[in-house]
Formats: structure tokens, C-alpha cells, sequence
């Protein structure tokens, strides 16, 4: 194509033909100026394309540790890991016991008091967030998508980021209501679990005796573990309504992109 465009230029020129010489040298640039135009055009679209394609990598690959975060945030608060009760039954076996601890305790509560639930452990969330943070160390968060998935998202995190450090504050409060009963009632559920048989209510003279020191300190020991695990219950139960929520944005982002 090259060498015929060439020829012409030389018949012209050789012809001493000057008016049309400039002016098939001005269509030839023109010519030149569409080929690299249509050539940005598509090197322009297939960029476009691969930036869509990893787009809708990366949205996958985050719905599944949103499907994670919405799994575990159930089990926690709702269902209960290994041999951890859910934070739902262990707040309430949590005020159950302080409610019979203000009536009196009696002998009739010890099996309640020594085989009941309380904790659900640390439950803290473990959010999975590696593509989050994918993104924004890659800087790709700002070209993933519409101006409304991404604001979705980074509030999505910000707040699972909010919400996690209520939830340690709310796991170290009902830490410290552990440590508060345990010289009185962790003792004695020690050495019931320990030797039952021998085991005598006795030997507790603080268990029937509400102005004690150890009573009191189960009180508002039971107290500060089911404040703590009613908060997070509330806190886990609400990451799942956002997630489903931002599970949703992000299903609506890859169906309008299809």
C-alpha cells in the first residue's frame, strides 16, 4: 500500500502537477490522522474491555468473602461455633441467671448455674477484606465500577471497620465481668465440673448470701457479659444486613454490565 501511495506522489511530481500534488498530500495525511485515530479507537476499546473483565473478576471474587462475612456474622450471633453457644442464647442464659440471682439463688438453680452457657467466647468479627484492600492499595477501587458501587463499598468497610472496634470494646467489657467472678462463681463451676460427686454448695457460703462480696461481683460480672454479648449480638446481626445489602449493589453493578 505503502509503494503505490509512493508512485502516485512521484507521477505527480514528475508531471511538474503541483496543485494536485499538495492536494493528494493532504488526503494522504488525512488518511494517516483517521488510520491512527481508528487505531486509539480500538486499542482504546480493548482496554476498556480488559478493565471490564477484571472488574468483573474482582467483584466475584469479593461477593464470595461478602457471602463469608454474612455467614459468620449468623453463626456467631445466631447459631453458635463449636463449643461456643450463640451470642443470642448466652446473653439470655446471661440474664436469666441474673434475674434468679435477684429473686435469691437456691439449691435447685446449681444445675442451671453450672451447665448454663454464658460466654460465646471472644467473637470477635474477622471480616474478610483482602480484595478491599486489593483495591485500594492497587488504586483499581475507583475504576471498578459506578460512582454508586463504589461509594457502597468503601461504606461498607468503613463501617465493618467502625463495628469492629465496638466489638472489641464490647468483648474486653465482658472480659472484665470474667474477672469479676472469678474467685466466687468460676470457682465453684470449677470444682463442680472438677468432682460433682464430692462437690457441696456448702463450701460456698457466699452462693445464698446476696450482701457477700463474690454474690455481688457475679451480679455485675453476669451483668457486664451479657451487656458485652447483647452488643455485639445487635452488631453482627446489623454487618449482615449491610452486607446483604452491598451484595445486592454489587449483583446490580455486574447484571447492568452484561
Amino acid at each position: 500500500m505503502i509503494k503505490f501511495f509512493r508512485k502516485i506522489r512521484y507521477s505527480l511530481m514528475s508531471e511538474n502537477k503541483t496543485g494536485r500534488y499538495f492536494k493528494y498530500a493532504i488526503g494522504e495525511i488525512i488518511l494517516v490522522v483517521i488510520g491512527i485515530l481508528i487505531a486509539v479507537q480500538i486499542n482504546v476499546w480493548y482496554g476498556n474491555k480488559q478493565l471490564e473483565e477484571g472488574n468483573k473478576i474482582l467483584l466475584n471474587k469479593m461477593l464470595t468473602e461478602l457471602e463469608l462475612n454474612k455467614a459468620r456474622m449468623h453463626k456467631i450471633a445466631n447459631v453458635g461455633v463449636t463449643r461456643w453457644p450463640s451470642l443470642k442464647e448466652a446473653y439470655k442464659n446471661c440474664d436469666s441467671l441474673l434475674r434468679i440471682s435477684y429473686r435469691g439463688l437456691k439449691t435447685s438453680d446449681l444445675d442451671f448455674i453450672v451447665n448454663g452457657r454464658f460466654s460465646a467466647g471472644g467473637s470477635y468479627l474477622n471480616i474478610h477484606n483482602s480484595i478491599y484492600e486489593e483495591l485500594i492499595n492497587t488504586g483499581k477501587l475507583y475504576t471498578l465500577g459506578s460512582d454508586t458501587l463504589i461509594t457502597a463499598i468503601k461504606d461498607y468497610y468503613k463501617r465493618c471497620e467502625r463495628e469492629d472496634l465496638y466489638n472489641k470494646f464490647n468483648t474486653e467489657d465482658a472480659n472484665k465481668g470474667y474477672d469479676l467472678m472469678e474467685k466466687g462463681l468460676l470457682k465453684l463451676e470449677l470444682d463442680y465440673h472438677m468432682d460433682s460427686t464430692k462437690f457441696s454448695l456448702d463450701n460456698y457460703p457466699w452462693y445464698f448470701n446476696p450482701s457477700s462480696e463474690d454474690y455481688q461481683n457475679m451480679q455485675i460480672g453476669i451483668s457486664k457479659i451479657s451487656g458485652g454479648q447483647r452488643s455485639n449480638y445487635i452488631k453482627m446481626n446489623q454487618i449482615k444486613q449491610y452486607t446483604d445489602t452491598l451484595i445486592s449493589v454489587i449483583n446490580k453493578e455486574l447484571k447492568q454490565s452484561q
